[in-house]
C-alpha cells in the first residue's frame, strides 16, 4: 500500500480529466458526464469542477500523479436527506476509474481526512454512498465510519444511498 499522498489545488487540466472519466456499470452513476457528451458539455462539466467557488481539490499519489479529487461540504451532499439532523462536515471524493479497485482506498481517504482537519474544525465527518457501491462503503467502514441512515436520493434518477459517520478525532 502507499505511504501517503498529497494534496494541491485542482487545475483546469485535472477537471478535463474529470469530465472525462468513464467509469464501468454499475458505478457509471459517477460519470460527470455522459460518454457521447459533446465538447461544449465537457467543457461546462470542467468549469464547474474548476470553479473555486465549489472548492474541489485535487489528490495526488506518491509519485506526483494525478489521482482523484476531493470536496467538503454541500458539494458532497445527495439530494433527499435531511443533512440538518447531525451537525456534520460532508465530505466527496471520487478517484481516477482506472485506479479505483487497487487498495488504495484507505490512503486515499486517510488523505482528504487529513487535508479537511487542516481546513476545518469538525466534530464529525459524514458521508454519503450509494447503497451498491461495497467497495467504497468497505472503505468507510474500515476507516471508522458506521452507517447511520439510508435514503431514496430525490434526483432524475432516484437510487438509494446510505449516509456513514465517524468522529473527526477518530
Amino acid at each position: 500500500m502507499a505511504t501517503g499522498y498529497g494534496v494541491r489545488a485542482l487545475t483546469q487540466t485535472d477537471a478535463e480529466e474529470i469530465a472525462r472519466w468513464c467509469y464501468p456499470a454499475p458505478y457509471a452513476i459517477y460519470n460527470s458526464a455522459p460518454v457521447d457528451a459533446s465538447q461544449e458539455l465537457l467543457a461546462a462539466t470542467a468549469a464547474y469542477y474548476a470553479d473555486p467557488l465549489h472548492r474541489y481539490f485535487a489528490v495526488e499519489d506518491e509519485n506526483g500523479q494525478f489521482l482523484g479529487f476531493g470536496c467538503f461540504g454541500p458539494e458532497a451532499q445527495v439530494p433527499g436527506y435531511d443533512y440538518t439532523q447531525t451537525e456534520a462536515l460532508d465530505i466527496g471524493l471520487g478517484m481516477r476509474p482506472d485506479q479505483t479497485g487497487k487498495g488504495r482506498g484507505q490512503t486515499f481517504l486517510a488523505t482528504i481526512l487529513g487535508h479537511g482537519l487542516r481546513l476545518h474544525t469538525p466534530a464529525v465527518w459524514r458521508a454519503t454512498i450509494a447503497v451498491f457501491n461495497d467497495r467504497s462503503a468497505r472503505t468507510f467502514l474500515r476507516a471508522g465510519f458506521v452507517q447511520i441512515a439510508t435514503f431514496r436520493s430525490q434526483t432524475t434518477r432516484p437510487m438509494d444511498f446510505g449516509v456513514y459517520t465517524r468522529g473527526a478525532s477518530q
